[in-house]
């Protein structure tokens, strides 16, 4: 199994966990003592995007090259880029299970990233371009707490929402005439995403933590258009879609009231 086809099953795993967690024995659950309230986030750091292939039929309009039923297959590497999120979430003073104490959030998030290289149909070319993410998620933390007096608390959470996908990924051939971009992948995309992650947070005062997480995002394939775009043309050569994955790594603050 590949290591991103692991983070994909993880996806899937951590939600499901906490849903049996919090449906266990009630026999077994405890109440969970501790402070609650609102609280406030800001983090930032690393955004990984998976390296991506955009598919589908060429279909070019007329003037536009290529070959109607041909494959269309855009493979795209990614820079490193970046992110930065925001939440407001509850925390409760009680949970079902004695050491986890839960939260939900709502969360707002944005990254993006140049890209590095790729190729179309296993070709030559010249890539260039960016990709970003908006994401709007509705999130579930559990703390694991083992001490009163905890000041490093480990916890792990997941959530869904949606996120809108952008690409603007153009290339040419690399065969000596072409010098600026023939193709690109455009377009705008909504679509389900969901997440998992894992983190450390450090009290630093009564009203203020520190954390940093590492945090997998699955966002559902989009569709999107490949057109002819040299010497300023706009044709349109084929529909394709694709998946979205990232891995994260960031820090941030959280602010109670």
């Amino acid at each position: 199994m590949s290591y991103f086809s692991k983070k994909r099953t993880l996806t899937a795993l951590i939600p499901a966990t906490v849903i049996a967690m919090m449906m266990s024995n009630p026999a077994m659950a405890q109440e969970s003592e501790g402070e609650s309230g609102v609280y406030v986030s800001l983090s930032g750091g690393a955004e990984f995007f998976t390296d991506s292939e955009f598919v589908g039929i060429q279909n070019p309009e007329a003037g536009v090259p290529g070959a109607a039923g041909a494959p269309a297959a855009v493979n795209v590497d990614f820079d490193t880029g970046y992110n930065i999120r925001g939440a407001i979430g509850y925390e409760f003073s009680r949970g079902f299970i004695s050491f986890l104490k839960p939260s939900v959030e709502l969360e707002v998030g944005y990254a993006e990233a140049d890209v590095s290289s790729g190729a179309f149909n296993g070709g030559d070319q010249s890539f260039g371009g960016d990709i970003n993410v908006v994401t709007v998620q509705a999130n579930y933390n559990s703390d694991i707490i083992l001490s009163d007096n905890q000041k490093i608390i480990p916890y792990f959470g997941g959530g869904l929402g949606i996120g809108v996908v952008d690409t603007n990924i153009v290339y040419f051939p690399n065969n000596g005439i072409a010098t600026a971009p023939t193709f690109g992948v455009f377009g705008s995309s909504t679509q389900f995403t969901t997440n998992s992650r894992i983190g450390l947070k450090a009290r630093v005062s009564e009203k203020f933590d520190i954390f940093a997480e590492g945090r997998y995002t699955r966002i559902s394939s989009g569709d999107f258009e490949r057109r002819f775009v040299a010497g300023g043309a706009d044709g349109f050569s084929a529909d394709v879609s694709g998946d979205t994955d990232t891995f994260s790594l960031g820090i941030g603050l959280r602010a109670r009231f």
